[in-house]
């Protein structure tokens, strides 16, 4: 499943980098690029800090269940 999930944000990459400068109405091809990667850059770190947090959560349930006498 992950590798249907890399192959659809690598296609996804794709069309965004063919179609972003028509989006944003800029001639320069760069400048659409750059726009691009900060946005790609925002949504990783998002993801990054949502997957950390479910991450921790998991952590403190596995303790809890670890403690004896609860």
């Amino acid at each position: 499943m992950r590798l249907v999930w890399l192959a659809a944000i690598g296609v996804l990459a794709v069309v965004m980098v063919v179609f972003t400068p028509y989006v944003l109405r800029t001639e320069s091809t760069w400048q659409a690029t750059a726009w691009l990667v900060m946005l790609a850059a925002t949504v990783i770190g998002i993801a990054a800090l949502i997957r950390a947090e479910l991450l921790l959560r998991r952590l403190e349930r596995q303790s809890d269940r670890n403690v004896p006498g609860t």
